[in-house]
């Protein structure tokens, strides 16, 4: 038998058809974000804002995890309007609402820690990636990268907002609530 030593060793390149199943799922996988066009989305001094809850968020709950959050509101938002419709409290965000989501290493958050990663959803209902009425956005602050995420497990998500929920004050009263699971509400 022949020995098979390093020199015998025949590199394997593997067949088109992986070459291209991989392309694809590379592509599949970013596709679900899109890096901002033009100018952020989000601003920087966001942190002076208010805040729709002084909670911080210390549970899991999908799509952020085992990780803790905390929520702003800049000005244009906490001109909310709330009404009636059909008997139901409605709440309904301006156009230029912008909510930011500081999401933190873990869920205990201590005075230092500084947020890994903003979310964030912007009230713009005329943008074409918007999903009910709302860009919905993320940015590694690490790396500065800032995504529309243009796949619909934000929205499905903020959907049970609208009903009453497992989270927070639960809405028990049933309000529609913009998508927004901690509502402003005005001191």
């Amino acid at each position: 038998m022949a020995s098979r030593g390093p020199a015998s060793i025949r590199r394997r390149i593997p067949p088109p058809a992986v070459w291209l199943a991989g392309a694809c799922l590379g592509l599949t996988l970013l596709g679900g974000c899109h890096q901002g066009q033009g100018r952020p989305l989000l601003p920087a001094d966001y942190a002076g804002w208010a805040r729709t809850t002084e909670e911080i968020l210390d549970y899991p709950i999908p799509g952020h995890e085992d990780r803790g959050r905390r929520i702003y509101i800049n000005p244009r938002g906490r001109q909310v309007r709330v009404g009636s419709e059909s008997g139901r409290v409605s709440w309904s965000y301006p156009e230029g609402t912008v909510i930011i989501k500081e999401i933190f290493g873990g869920l205990e958050i201590r005075e230092a820690d500084k947020p890994v990663m903003l979310t964030a959803m912007v009230k713009d209902p005329e943008h074409p990636q918007a999903r009910g009425g709302w860009v919905w956005v993320m940015k590694d602050l690490s790396a500065g990268n800032e995504r529309i995420i243009d796949w619909e497990f934000c929205i499905d998500c903020h959907a049970n907002a609208n009903e009453p929920h497992p989270y927070g004050d639960k809405n028990e009263a049933n309000e529609f609530r913009d998508y927004v699971f901690f509502p402003y509400r005005r001191p």
